[in-house]
């Protein structure tokens, strides 16, 4: 009779819960204090439900839509249940695309408060309830919480407020600032979903010292071993060369016109290593960084259909583990092991926004992180070199069981969750594939996706895996000098033959060492007298020997700052187009940024010599209606033109600013003659100067790192 009774016993548990609302988080009623979910409140305007991030509170959350600024809000009433101070709480869900100052006021026994408060920063409490301050409400007096959008150009989300006394809130930090989410549970089901696996967290193993003779802990360590490995000595370019050149190389854009001029007032002899340094330090040096791998990893990532990549919040997770100081091997670990949403985990980009694909994967962890193309063996055996159909295969068994579920419209709800079953079989064969690492150990089928990915992350990042330091070090040194060790940068397998081969394994040793900080090798490379030198000609006479930098293209995101720095180019944003019944799946529209990366943007991993200029390069920066705009010297503009023609009435010194801005030099004799004499003969003075700084913006001198 035991079975039967437990069998009711369950059933009597069960029935209440398949009654219950479906709350996909957080239960309003689950929660101390007084809390009032989004639902409750009153609206005003047309607001948005949406579940796509979490965690939220009740049935979902609110969103503004980034639209009709200013004619919407959200009031919540109140009243407590005795009088004292409480704290409010707000609750959103957090991400990037948010209102950094969303406006709330605060009606309370006192008076009235106006806070403002930025969404796109992580929550306090697990809950997704941040605190905005604490206010003296009195028993029986009606007091109210007004969310509203004004002066935000963002998405505003609300969820709901929260009353707390300070020993609430003390509680409520304790018990959910680490509490785990709680699990959906839809209408009707018998039991919850089972909860989703953490990701593994990294454990940097011990590294070997390396050996003596390779050794590198400073720049004229590296210095030595590039004078031993054959490359001669050059002249070094002059300190405002210098200064826009590594500018563009650490902090993706030219100095601004004080940089030049604090460049051209220090006289220490120290003041390259102090550039390099404070470069070094700058929150714009983990941008750069974030940029340059989004465009190495995104540019061959294939949108599903009717969904468009935003890849917002990985660059800004980039940017943080960059500048935190996080070890490249960390960062990489993270991208292959991620699971979740792309907008709660922007880890989860590099394998969400290839949407699981486990041959994709195969080919993109392998080139993206190993600098190694296998992707010609996935339907045979390799043409050219020793590399077997199943080695490709044994790579792409890793993944095979990372499921991915594709959402409509916003990428941000591109979520990996990992299936329960599966092995991976090549097409048209009848044997499983074992998980196999690129040099051949096997791992056993019947893992779990995390546990295969974890292993291989820690294979991919070890340094003993003779590829992954030497990637990322060959990808600097073609950052930084015009061409790899190995060239292209993604392809050092077979047949691949590198240049100063011992210069690359130096560097990688050091890489190591450092506990595969960024910083270090960009530090050891950048204070040599190598990149120092002159810029070189890139023919097949000196390329081998590396004496001096080659010119480079400049990158979309590289333009676009560049811009910001020369001439404060805004970057404008359209508003969001709205649903229709004709059109479901509107093109998010493309701000500044966004039409100047897709008229100069590549991957970086191209070859130099296949990049082009092309005529939408040249027709952008001629016609371009917020450049065209920033190129107007008419007083009333307010533009960097025009302020400056107003406070200088000296053209020789309109013309030297001009040049400082925009090239980061001084005009040469010929130039300032040219120049001069346009300006001499056109009745305008501010139309001859917008002529001037226009044919500056369409050089390709601006477009050139050199």
């Amino acid at each position: 009779m035991r079975l039967p009774a437990l069998l009711i016993l369950a059933f009597a548990f069960l029935l209440p819960m398949s009654l219950r609302p479906a709350f996909s988080q957080t239960d309003p009623a689950s929660l101390t204090g007084i809390v009032i979910d989004d639902a409750d409140a009153d609206l005003t305007g047309d607001w948005t439900t949406s579940v796509t991030n979490k965690p939220y509170l009740g049935v979902g959350y609110i969103h503004d839509g980034a639209e009709g600024k200013g004619e919407k809000s959200v009031l919540f009433t109140f009243t407590v249940p005795e009088s004292g101070k409480r704290h409010v709480l707000i609750a959103y869900t957090q991400n990037s695309n948010r209102s950094k100052k969303v406006p709330i006021t605060i009606e309370h026994a006192n008076g009235e408060a106006l806070i403002y408060l930025d969404e796109t920063k992580r929550t306090e409490l697990g809950t997704g309830f941040t605190t905005v301050g604490e206010f003296e409400f009195k028993v029986g007096q009606t007091a109210t919480v007004v969310i509203g959008t004004t002066g935000t150009t963002e998405h505003v989300i609300v969820d709901g407020i929260r009353l707390l006394t300070a020993e609430e809130l003390e509680t409520a930090r304790k018990n959910e600032k680490t509490a785990p989410k709680p699990t959906p549970v839809a209408a009707g089901d018998k039991k919850p979903a089972p909860p989703r696996p953490a990701p593994p967290v990294y454990v940097r193993a011990e590294t070997k010292e390396p050996a003596a003779a390779t050794t590198i802990k400073s720049a004229d360590d590296l210095q030595k071993l590039l004078t031993k490995a054959g490359v001669p000595d050059g002249e070094l370019v002059d300190d405002v060369k210098f200064l826009r050149r590594v500018s563009l190389d650490l902090v993706g854009r030219q100095p601004t016109l004080e940089e030049y001029r604090a460049c051209l007032a220090d006289k220490s002899p120290t003041r390259r290593q102090t550039t390099i340094e404070r470069l070094l330090a700058s929150p714009d040096f983990g941008r750069n960084q974030a940029n340059y791998w989004c465009d190495v990893i995104g540019s061959r990532q294939q949108e599903p259909q009717l969904t468009f990549h935003d890849y917002t919040p990985f660059r800004e997770w980039l940017t943080e583990e960059f500048n935190a100081g996080k070890g490249w091997d960390e960062i990489a670990f993270q991208m292959v092991t991620s699971v979740g949403t792309v907008g709660e985990r922007p880890q989860s980009t590099f394998i969400g926004f290839h949407q699981g694909d486990r041959s994709r994967l195969a080919g993109e962890t392998t080139r993206v992180f190993l600098s190694l193309k296998i992707a010609c063996a996935e339907c045979h055996d390799h043409p050219f070199v020793d590399m077997p159909q199943e080695q490709f295969h044994g790579m792409a068994a890793f993944f095979a069981r990372t499921s991915v579920t594709i959402t409509q419209n916003n990428s941000d709800g591109i979520d990996i969750q990992p299936a329960e079953k599966g092995e991976h079989k090549i097409p048209g064969k009848k044997d499983e594939i074992h998980p196999t690492f690129f040099q051949g150990d096997k791992i056993q089928l019947g893992l779990s996706d995390l546990a295969r990915r974890e292993q291989l992350g820690y294979w991919l990042v070890s340094s003993q895996n003779p590829y992954f330091a030497r990637s990322f070090t060959n990808h600097v040194w073609a950052r930084l000098m015009g061409r790899g060790f190995y060239d292209p940068i993604d392809h050092m397998g077979q047949g691949a033959q590198a240049v100063h081969s011992e210069v690359l394994d130096g560097l990688a040793d050091h890489f190591v060492a450092s506990g595969f900080d960024p910083r270090s090798v960009f530090r050891a490379i950048l204070n040599t007298q190598t990149y120092q030198q002159a810029v070189r000609s890139d023919d097949a006479k000196t390329r081998k020997f590396f004496t001096g930098a080659t010119p480079k293209k400049l990158r979309g995101d590289e333009v676009f700052d560049s811009l910001v720095a020369a001439i404060e180019l805004p970057d404008v944003e359209p508003p969001i187009e709205k649903k229709t019944a004709a059109v479901r799946f509107p093109i998010p529209p493309k701000s500044t940024r966004d039409l100047v990366n897709e008229a100069f943007g590549f991957d970086p991993s191209t070859q130099d010599a296949l990049i082009t200029r092309t005529m939408n390069q040249a027709m952008f920066l001629i016609n371009n209606v917020q450049i065209r705009q920033q190129v107007d010297g008419h007083e009333d503009s307010e533009t960097v033109l025009a302020r400056l023609l107003k406070a200088e009435p000296d053209n020789d010194k309109v013309i030297d600013v001009l040049y400082a801005r925009v090239l980061t030099r001084l005009p040469s004799d010929r130039e300032r003659e040219i120049v001069a004499g346009h300006v001499k003969n056109i009745d305008s003075r501010e139309e001859a100067f917008e002529d001037v700084l226009w044919s500056l913006l369409n050089s390709a001198e601006f477009t050139t790192r050199n």
